[in-house]
């Protein structure tokens, strides 16, 4: 099955399709449980630990398990290990680590290129959102912070910059884009990187995420899953946490030059790659329309239902009123 691969709507059977996303979507939010008593098991070990101390301090103890990648790591252990089992009779299991297509280093160069361009999409996206949040007396700044926050412990750092996009690559282009394969691959990029966007529970990286989620899924479908890994890797680790202590030694100004330097010429790569192929692009683009009757019958699913309600729940939790 090829990104060409044509839906055909007289097979749909629309409770099989109800059925299957709320298969897919309730194994995301058991997996979120998972990481969520995972966390809170290790908060409450950490608080019998100190608390016969004399300088019992509540707030230390919540940013040290904050900065602390331990808990994480033990948590998505155990939830990929769910995952496998609870989709151990799913086709989308098998199809996880399916190789199709071999990949250049001239497409993963273009890849790579327009993936790390929606860095700047989400600087440009942030300050915008920042700005018409303040015009009504509300701020996401701290959400901006935690999705773009370096690690502070070795444990976090291996966990945003390995764990991290290995767990979320085998579920979200593994057992989400793979489950929803059997409706159109193109359908399957696109609910994979909605869902995994949402994921995130924060307003502007799950925008971010939607966006790469595309690149993402894209690499995942046409190659394999171990390239749109590599793909996150580089996008967490070499970027997002070798770049960016590199470059800490500078003054203010210059790390604002160098960073949106970087930022600014995978933009102008991105565009240049648009221009040059703009026949092609209009071209997939007039193949690349979603049925609405698939897009509706699947978001009627109950547990997508919820699951966006939690995660939007999330997301507006994090905006804060700013001071009078």
């Amino acid at each position: 099955m090829s990104c060409d691969f044509k839906t055909n709507e007289k097979q749909w059977n629309n409770r099989e399709i109800r059925k299957n996303t709320s298969k897919l979507v309730l194994g995301i939010l058991l997996f979120e449980l998972i990481m969520f008593l995972t966390v809170i098991a290790d908060l409450t070990c950490r608080i019998i630990r100190i608390s016969p101390n004399a300088d019992f301090n509540m707030d230390a103890v919540l940013d040290e398990a904050m900065k602390s990648g331990t808990s994480s790591i033990i948590a998505v252990i155990v939830g990929i290990a769910f995952l496998f089992l609870y989709f151990r009779k799913s086709d989308c299991r098998k199809l996880v680590f399916y190789n199709r297509n071999k990949m250049t280093w001239r497409s993963f160069l273009i890849l790579l290129t327009v993936f790390m361009s929606a860095q700047a999409a989400f600087s440009l996206l942030g300050g915008g959102m920042e700005f018409g949040f303040n015009q009504f007396g509300y701020s996401i700044l701290g959400e901006i912070e935690n999705a773009s926050a370096n690690s502070s412990t070795f444990s976090m750092l291996i966990y945003v910059s390995f764990i991290g996009p290995v767990s979320e690559e085998i579920i979200f282009r593994g057992f989400i884009m793979r489950g929803f394969e059997k409706y159109g691959a193109r359908y399957a990029v696109v609910m994979s990187a909605v869902i995994f966007g949402l994921f995130h529970g924060n307003l502007i990286q799950s925008i971010f995420a939607v966006m790469v989620g595309l690149v993402l899924g894209y690499t995942a479908m046409n190659y394999s899953i171990k390239w749109s890994v590599l793909l996150h890797i580089i996008n967490n680790f070499v970027f997002g946490e070798l770049f960016t202590r590199l470059i800490s030694g500078m003054n203010e100004s210059m790390q604002f030059i160098v960073f949106y330097a970087v930022e600014s010429a995978f933009l102008a790569g991105t565009v240049l790659l648009m221009v040059m192929n703009r026949k092609k692009l209009r071209e997939k683009m007039k193949e690349t329309r979603i049925e609405r009757g698939l897009l509706g019958v699947t978001c009627s699913s109950m547990w997508l239902l919820i699951f966006f309600a939690f995660q939007l729940f999330l997301g507006i939790s994090g905006i804060e009123k700013l001071p009078v």
